[in-house]
């Protein structure tokens, strides 16, 4: 195909996706949906909702050899719930956190970067955030049907400073698109305690309505 050609097929394709910005260098945004988790799951885990934000974020991307502009709206769940540990008490340590965050697809280019992360990247990335998580490892992955279709849930271990005192973790990532969006998903608990079931209750109950 000539060049010229391709670059009128690919103007049509992101005009017919209502993202002319990317043509004429405005700033263009998109936004997600939010993911949420079924008040059902809720109910039988001892998880509530403790935050509920939308977090907006400008990105730099290269789209047809030009440098353009996004804005990414990225909705965000958090659920919490507490745990007994003894000499330190009861604190909310068991977590679980769903981000929705825009696939933002034009003319067949993902211009998202987290829709290529892998659950490595996920827990990498929530462990620059979060201060005093350390020593990630990996152990093991399985599978948990979440929407309707079987997921891939990575496992990792880690450490977190509470209280002066160092606590093993286990961390359950998965991230995956649906229609649309890609859905990034961590639950964080005490590695003393047994959270496996609760957390696959989580998985199965969220709930997701993108395009």
């Amino acid at each position: 195909m000539r060049k010229p050609l391709l670059s009128a097929l690919v103007a049509f394709l992101v005009v017919s996706a209502g993202c002319t910005g990317l043509i004429t260098g405005e700033t263009v945004a998109f936004e997600s949906e939010p993911a949420t988790v079924e008040d059902s799951a809720l109910e039988s885990t001892g998880y509530e909702l403790t935050n509920s934000t939308e977090q907006n974020i400008t990105r730099d991307v290269t789209f047809a050899g030009q440098n353009r502009t996004i804005r990414v709206v990225n909705n965000v769940r958090q659920y919490q719930r507490g745990v007994d540990l003894g000499p330190v008490g009861s604190l909310q340590l068991a977590r679980f956190v769903v981000v929705s965050t825009p696939g933002a697809k034009v003319a067949g280019q993902t211009l998202n970067p987290a829709a290529q992360w892998s659950n490595r990247r996920v827990v990498e990335q929530f462990a620059g955030r979060a201060s005093g998580v350390g020593d990630v490892q990996s152990e093991g992955n399985r599978t948990v049907e979440v929407l309707g279709e079987p997921r891939d849930v990575g496992m990792f271990s880690g450490t977190v400073t509470v209280q002066g005192q160092e606590i093993d973790v286990r961390m359950h990532v998965a991230s995956f698109e649906h229609e649309g969006d890609v859905l990034i998903v961590l639950a964080v608990h005490p590695k003393q305690i047994n959270e496996r079931a609760r957390v696959d209750t989580m998985f199965g109950g969220i709930t997701h309505s993108g395009d």
